[in-house]
């Protein structure tokens, strides 16, 4: 019983067997079209239906094998043509060669294997076709001649390969980049959810912060009032017990407070604390011995370096107000030009504080803060008796470096990026491969044709009776061959004619035959070969 996990390799081997049909039938119907001129073309279409089926096969696992096998048949097929070992080239080697390239393309996509199989088909071809042009040395114009053959021979494997490869290469990048935006939209819709969740978070930790900072600095100020009134009521012991009582209340409400919050902090999610004098002010007041000693201009408290030194001050001045009652509290701020230099010193309680735990948030948030500005805070005991907070705060905005790009976005970029370059290398490579080969033949083309047309002035200075040394005097340098005019008249018996173009142009320009016997001139004329073609 098949299952489903079965489905896909079933399907897989469907489209494999299919594609193996597909070129297996195209190459018998080719072979069996010529069939009178290829005696062994049975022997051939089995040849090539074996070699398919293991290209086909190996096209998953090892595409790069399976190109190399349809590479192999289509240079042989170039070079049986090219040698005239038969009289057509066949089409469908080049038709799956082309067919496997693409799926490699798409597999795999590593230019290395390709390239090197590109240079190696095409040296293979130059040098099958110069050997055979050498071997049958019949003049500078047959292996000039031979050479544009070679380039054009190496030229079809060689595009054949190269540029459906570039074209699945494309494909595979755009494959891609479309499945990473599924897999990114999806990722979104699953994580949707939590991002809510998280913002939820963030909201009440920014609340949080907000409660901390100011409702938390009023209640430390109340006990303070109330620590005040307990010692000017000390004739008074009813009073007294009161305000001990009042201040006991505000301190055990602050220590319920922040358990309730819970607070969590992001980052710098406080509202604006005051400038540092009026922070001064108010605990003054509230009947705090504050001091406060400054050195350059105050920081503004628009701004985060200045909305940071004034969350300090007041953090540190109620913490001092909180756990050391009654002590002296000296502020000092510096600004000369670098970062804001802030110290909130205390002397210690004269009376005892109210027993309670600290957790440290307050300052914890601080330090994150002060930190993702480019400072420092540091907060302990001093020498002797007494607390102190200092920080370093620069006065330039929150540090915001961009984050690090996630591996989805850098997925996605990379994907883009080889799409395009994969669309470029696709145009680029077969025109960069294409027009130096077009441009060496073209050349090698005109320069032989040009050399092998005789001036209609030269050849009417040519008589028959003349000597071979005077007539080969007013000769170009190429003779045109002879196996390239069909056509022509019989030429006198026993004569050795040599062909030479009269203009330089393309189709069937006419030619002139000069035919010598004895080493003497005995038969020249103009030879029609369009009319001769025509007849």
């Amino acid at each position: 019983m098949s299952t489903s996990a079965d489905r896909p390799a079933t399907r897989r081997f469907g489209a494999d067997l299919g594609l193996w049909a597909a070129l297996g039938g195209l190459t018998v119907f080719e072979l069996s079209g010529y069939r009178a001129s290829l005696p062994w073309w049975e022997a051939g279409a089995l040849l090539s239906v074996l070699a398919l089926a293991a290209a086909v096969g190996l096209s998953r696992s090892r595409p790069d094998t399976a190109v190399a096998i349809t590479l192999a048949v289509a240079v042989a097929e170039t070079a049986a043509a090219g040698l005239f070992l038969t009289q057509t080239l066949l089409l469908t080697p080049f038709v799956s060669l082309a067919a496997l390239a693409l799926l490699a393309g798409r597999r795999s996509g590593r230019a290395g294997p390709i390239a090197s199989m590109a240079v190696t088909a095409a040296l293979v071809v130059l040098a099958l076709y110069t050997g055979s042009t050498l071997m049958a040395w019949s003049g500078t114009r047959d292996l000039l001649s031979g050479l544009v053959d070679a380039l054009g021979g190496a030229l079809g494997p060689v595009a054949a390969l190269v540029c459906p490869w570039l074209l699945g290469r494309h494909l595979m990048w755009r494959s891609r980049f479309n499945h990473g935006g599924w897999e990114v939209a999806e990722h979104m819709e699953r994580t949707r959810a939590a991002e809510a969740d998280r913002a939820r978070l963030r909201e009440r930790a920014r609340i949080a912060a907000r409660i901390h900072d100011s409702l938390g600095h009023d209640l430390a100020l109340l006990a303070v009032r109330a620590a005040a009134l307990e010692m000017s009521s000390q004739d008074s012991p009813e009073r007294a017990a009161s305000a001990a009582g009042v201040r006991e209340a505000a301190h055990a409400t602050t220590l319920r407070l922040r358990e309730v919050i819970g607070v969590l902090r992001d980052g710098p999610g406080g509202e604006e604390a005051g400038t540092v004098p009026e922070l001064v002010s108010e605990a003054v007041d509230a009947g705090m011995r504050v001091r406060l000693l400054r050195e350059g201009p105050d920081p503004d408290p628009r701004t985060p370096g200045g909305r940071a030194v004034g969350r300090v001050v007041r953090e540190a001045l109620t913490n001092a107000a909180r756990y050391a009652p009654g002590a002296d509290v000296v502020v000092r701020v510096v600004r000369d030009g670098g970062p804001t230099r802030v110290e909130v010193a205390d002397t210690g309680a004269d009376t005892p504080a109210v027993p309670g735990r600290d957790d440290g948030t307050g300052l914890a948030a601080l330090r994150a803060e002060v930190a993702a500005l480019g400072g420092s805070l540091d907060a302990g005991p001093r020498p002797g008796p007494g607390f102190a907070v200092r920080a370093r705060v620069p006065d330039g905005e929150a540090g915001d470096p961009d984050p690090a790009p996630s591996r989805t976005r850098l997925a996605r970029e990379a994907a883009r990026a080889g799409s395009r370059r994969s669309v470029l290398l696709a145009i680029a490579v077969p025109v960069a491969i294409a027009l130096p080969a077009a441009a060496a033949g073209f050349a090698l083309l005109w320069w032989t044709g040009s050399n092998s047309v005789l001036p209609p002035r030269d050849y009417g200075r040519m008589q028959v009776g003349d000597t071979r040394a005077q007539v080969e005097a007013l000769l170009p340098r190429y003779a045109y061959p002879e196996r390239s005019v069909d056509g022509a008249p019989p030429a006198p018996p026993g004569a050795d004619c040599r062909y030479q173009l009269v203009r330089h142009e393309n189709g069937l320009p006419p030619v002139y035959r000069l035919c010598f016997a004895d080493g003497v001139l005995v038969s020249r004329e103009m030879i029609d070969r369009e009319a001769a073609a025509d007849q």
